[in-house]
This record gives structure tokens, C-alpha cells and sequence, in this order.
């Protein structure tokens, strides 16, 4: 009942809002009530109890020598269920201005908090945009995502990040330039002190995000580069116990490109990736110790690499079936790793995993305001052991982890 309460009381002033807006500027609301089962032959590194599942977590072998996270998993919630208002304002700068909020319930996996997911203002001119607030990270490529039923949505092969933003788009015939500047807030950065935005805002300068879009019929192109900077620490302490002003960042580069083709009942979509330190897009990367000062305790840092493609089709209107393939590749440290006592310090998602692949057909009933979807999701992830390698980073052997992942979820839209 509090709950309820407290979700009214969000939306009360955008009530209050639209009865000062002209008619034909309506406050909107939308969203869907989602149920999920899923079933899970192994334990993953995931989110909101499980039903985001990013990839199998391998932890090592007991004192019998099984493998410890080879455990099935089962349960059902309806966490994903969503709500959001979109609010059409007045003229302000001679551009119309529309403002969106979306929250989920997806706050504490114990809790089911109400969880910010958007909250921008949009101002649109005749060619140009300006974007300000939280939404999807201009990585996430558009409307070129994976059409699929897990929560995942292709993550980690692809990003998953929504974060404050400033964002400029200029529309030109059939193209469209952006430019973005991006914190982190939900989705974080790696580092010595575990998960947290305090390494970029520390890093000051926001993430940059340069992309075009071609868009013509069916056809959609996309391409992007993104620079990131964060501070790993802002002090350290030398071997003489005392304390030392830290100087040192980590710049970061990585690059996107998609193909999607949609007419009719056929959808394709190609998408690939590459970069470095990718770990606030929710994908397997990191960073580690290049070199180490034992008397100040002062660090530099280098990149993990990697990259990830992904390929997905669905096909039909009122049944869809539809097929996702991933890959993703470690491709090691761009600088040798430092090696503190034969271990080096490397922070991040699955940074020893040396490679990953994944298998996921499906299928959906779709009708107005209803969907049911069935799928299964195989992944395969090769960790790194044995002889670790500090030039590069990388493991002489890999072992397989590997989850059979069931998923069954009912969307009620309104």
C-alpha cells in the first residue's frame, strides 16, 4: 500500500503539470507489468536476483575438485515491471521541449525500491536536439539493440548503461551527428576501492561520445567513438607509512559499429565493438598495476582490450521467432602488467576470461498490449589458468564455464 502510495505521489506533479499544458500538449503514460521465470544450470555474475544474467561466474573447484558454481538456479519475480510519464512543455528557446521520467522496481534485489531508469529534457529544433538528463548511454546505439526477451538484452557482447548526459544531435538528410557528454551513476567504473562513480568523477572531465547514423527506409548505420577518463586513486601510502598525493589517470578509447535492416516481418541486426576499460557499459574489461613505486606506493595503469560482436534476427509479426549469436575476445593489456609478489591487480568484469560465446533462440506471441516469450540461452565463457602471463595479461590454458539459461516471461503492456 506504501508502495502505491509513494509511486502516486511521483507522478502527482506531472498531473498537476498537464492541467496547465494546451490540450494538444498531454501528459503520457506508459509501461508494461513483466513477470520472468527463469532457470540457470550455472551460477552467473548477475543483478536483481539473478534474472539479469551477464555471465557464467567460474570460481574455482572444491576440495573434491567440482566446480563450485556448477549449481542450477530457479525463480520467478516481477521486478522488470516499469512506469514512466512523457510530458510535451511549452516552446522555450524556439524549440519545442518534451520531458520523459521511467522508474522501475528494480532498486535493492532484497527491497524492490523504486529505481530511476530516465529523467531528461529534450529540446528539438528543425535539424538539431539537445538532450539533458539520464537515458540510455549513446554507446547503446539507438534503436539498434537486440531484440530479445532477457533482461541481459545481449549485455555482455553489447552495452547496457543508462547515465546523465548532455547530448547534441544535428540531422542532415539521412544523417545524423551526435556529440555527448556522459558521468557515470548506475552503471560504474572498476577500481581499488571496488565498484563506484567516485573514479570518474574524480577524473573530472566527462566521458565523449562522437557517433553518425545513416537512416534511409529500412536500412540503419551506426558508428562511434568514445574517450573515457577516470582517477583510480587520488592518494597513496609508501612502504615509510606515509601518505602521497596520487596524480595518476587512465585514458580510455573504444569504438562501435552496427548494422540493423528491418522491413516487414524481417529484422537483422550486426553490431560489433572494440575497446578498452569498457566496465561501466557492463562489459567484460578492466584495467590493471603497469608499474609500482613500493617506497610511495604510486601506481600507473594500462587497458584491458577486447572486443565483442553480436548478431540477432527475428522474423514474424503475431509468432517471432528469433535467433541471438555473440563473441567476445580478451585481447590483453595494451602495457605489461606489474607483478607485486607474482599477482597483479587488475579491476573490472571477468578480466580472465580469455573468451566467450553465446547461443540464443526464441520464440514470442505477439498481440496488441501482450507478449509471451520463451527462450534459451547458452553461454559459454573460457577463463583463464594456469600460467598467467604479465606481459599481456593473458593465461597459458582456459577452463569452460558454461549455463543452459531457460527464460519465460508474460509483458503486459499499457
Amino acid at each position: 500500500m506504501l508502495k502505491s502510495i509513494g509511486v502516486l505521489l511521483l507522478f502527482l506533479p506531472f498531473i498537476a503539470i498537464s492541467q496547465e499544458i494546451k490540450k494538444e500538449n498531454p501528459v503520457t503514460f506508459y509501461g508494461f507489468v513483466r513477470s520472468d521465470f527463469y532457470l540457470d544450470t550455472y551460477k552467473g555474475l548477475n543483478a536483481f536476483q539473478d534474472v539479469f544474467y551477464l555471465f557464467p561466474n567460474y570460481i574455482g573447484a572444491d576440495a573434491n575438485g567440482k566446480d563450485i558454481n556448477d549449481q542450477t538456479t530457479a525463480n520467478f519475480v516481477s521486478v522488470i515491471t516499469r512506469g514512466g510519464v512523457n510530458i510535451n512543455g511549452p516552446e522555450i528557446f524556439g524549440a519545442k521541449t518534451t520531458g520523459c521520467i521511467e522508474v522501475d522496481f528494480a532498486g535493492k534485489p532484497e527491497i524492490f525500491l523504486v529505481r530511476l531508469r530516465k529523467a531528461y529534457t529534450l529540446f528539438s529544433w528543425a535539424k538539431t536536439k539537445l538532450l539533458v538528463g539520464q537515458t540510455w548511454h549513446p554507446m547503446w546505439g539507438n534503436d539498434a539493440f537486440p531484440r530479445i526477451g532477457a533482461l541481459n538484452t545481449g549485455t555482455p557482447f553489447q552495452p547496457f548503461n543508462r547515465s546523465p548526459q548532455v547530448r547534441f544531435d544535428y540531422h542532415s538528410g539521412t544523417m545524423t551527428y551526435s556529440f555527448s557528454a556522459v558521468y557515470e551513476q548506475q552503471y560504474v567504473s572498476g577500481g581499488p576501492v571496488g565498484f563506484s562513480n567516485m573514479y570518474k568523477r574524480d577524473g573530472v572531465i566527462p566521458e565523449t561520445v562522437l557517433s553518425l547514423e545513416y537512416a534511409k527506409k529500412g536500412l540503419t548505420l551506426g558508428a562511434g567513438i568514445d574517450f573515457n577518463r577516470i582517477k583510480p586513486r587520488v592518494i597513496t601510502c609508501g612502504s615509510d607509512t606515509k601518505t602521497y598525493v596520487s596524480d595518476q589517470f587512465l585514458n580510455s578509447t573504444s569504438y562501435m559499429a552496427y548494422g540493423k535492416y528491418s522491413s516487414g516481418k524481417l529484422m537483422m541486426l550486426l553490431k560489433g565493438y572494440y575497446g578498452q576499460n569498457m566496465t561501466h557499459l557492463t562489459m567484460v574489461a578492466g584495467y590493471g598495476v603497469a608499474s609500482y613505486n613500493a617506497e610511495t606506493g604510486k601506481e600507473t595503469y594500462t587497458n584491458i582490450n577486447g572486443y565483442t560482436a553480436l548478431l540477432n534476427i527475428t522474423y514474424g509479426n503475431k509468432w517471432k521467432p528469433g535467433l541471438l549469436l555473440g563473441y567476445l575476445e580478451n585481447l590483453g593489456s595494451s602495457d605489461p602488467l606489474a607483478n607485486k609478489g607474482g599477482k597483479a591487480d587488475i579491476w573490472g568484469y571477468g578480466t580472465n576470461i580469455m573468451k566467450m560465446s553465446r547461443i540464443s533462440p526464441s520464440i514470442s506471441y505477439c498481440i496488441p498490449k501482450f507478449l509471451l516469450t520463451a527462450e534459451y540461452e547458452w553461454t559459454n565463457a573460457a577463463y583463464g589458468v594456469g600460467q598467467f602471463d604479465f606481459s599481456n595479461g593473458l593465461y597459458a590454458d582456459t577452463h569452460p564455464a558454461i549455463n543452459n539459461g531457460v527464460r519465460l516471461i508474460m509483458t503486459w503492456f499499457f
